[in-house]
């Protein structure tokens, strides 16, 4: 499964305040953003629809 770097590139160090690492795959990364960022967890989803 592609990364949260993969997808987000330089970006996805942003989500790091969030509990993200830019490491994780886009599955824990939108599990752990559903609930301290819903809005983020969204976008996550909306634009890596294909990998979830």
């Amino acid at each position: 499964m592609a990364t949260v770097k993969d997808v987000l590139g330089a970006h996805a160090y942003t989500l790091a305040r969030y509990g993200v690492s830019p490491d994780d795959d886009l599955e824990t990364a939108y599990k752990r953003l559903a609930d301290k960022a819903p809005h983020l967890a969204r976008f996550i989803k909306e634009v890596a629809g294909a990998f979830l």
